[in-house]
């Protein structure tokens, strides 16, 4: 009996060791804790991780997310359904080597301005339902969650869709203002459930200021040919990318004929569905 307790005993110590002293508070040590818990990594000749890229699973607790400021050489990383919420993404302004971002799916966060102050060049922020249904009480900081990204000094890529979505000629004006060196932007123009659309061909037409080699957009079946005609005026595009609609089929080529006239040398591509 006294045996089994001693056993007992030696187990509960040993469990309380390990959930006080497991997380490294060095850079090598961080990324082999990553690696061994299911994150996948990728090192350097000299053992830096350049790259972490993590499924979701398992979850991992905000203090374990943490850990990622202490891979300062990371230069690319890839999150999915993180459980970080506003103001528990401090770690990525920490990794002034952060090149690529990519954000799937987060349900915890309900505005974007955690994302402040990064180093990345390359952004993606793509079905992050938070925005959705931590919002669910005011439906226009759903609809207006872009207003709230800024601060990315470094940007030149940026890809948003279901979730934050841009259906107002105000969010184009935004991402013209605060990211000035985009080259590659990715929209959907989706609006809230019960809310409109509102891109206007004179809200497009901002996007000239960029100089964009590449836009992508879903949700462009609900535009006119003078929309398209406005995206014309790009004079840097040489990719027009067009995802289908999510349900059923759509003819874009009435939609794109004025395109096609103006800039015939533009190259215009279409997202396969999935399956497809």
């Amino acid at each position: 009996m006294k045996r089994n307790l001693l056993i007992l005993s030696m187990i509960l110590f040993s469990a309380t060791a390990r959930g006080a002293d497991t997380l490294p508070s060095d850079e090598a040590g961080a990324a082999a804790w990553f690696e061994s818990h299911g994150a996948r990594v990728t090192r350097d000749a000299e053992g830096h991780c350049l790259k972490l890229f993590h499924s979701g699973k398992p979850e991992f607790s905000v203090e374990e997310l943490a850990l990622i400021g202490k891979l300062v050489h990371l230069q690319e990383l890839a999150l999915n359904s993180a459980k970080a919420g506003d103001g528990d993404w401090d770690f990525m302004r920490q990794l002034p080597d952060l090149k690529t971002v990519r954000i799937w799916h987060g349900h915890h966060f309900a505005k974007l301005d955690s994302f402040a102050g990064i180093a990345a060049e390359d952004v993606l922020i793509g079905g992050c339902m938070g925005l959705r249904d931590l919002n669910k009480d005011d439906p226009d900081a759903l609809r207006d969650a872009v207003l709230t990204l800024h601060g990315m000094p470094n940007l030149k890529k940026l890809s948003l869709y279901h979730s934050p979505l841009t259906p107002d000629d105000s969010h184009l004006a935004h991402l013209v203002k605060e990211f000035p060196h985009l080259t590659e932007l990715r929209v959907d123009f989706a609006a809230p459930r019960g809310q409109e659309i509102r891109i206007s061909p004179e809200g497009l037409r901002g996007l000239a200021k960029l100089k964009l080699t590449r836009f992508a957009v879903e949700n462009s079946e609900s535009l006119t040919p003078e929309h398209f005609a406005a995206l014309a005026e790009i004079e840097t595009l040489e990719n027009l990318h067009i995802y289908p609609p999510r349900e059923g089929e759509f003819d874009f080529e009435p939609l794109l004929a004025k395109f096609k006239a103006r800039r015939p040398e533009v190259e215009i591509t279409f997202q396969a569905k999935p399956g497809a």
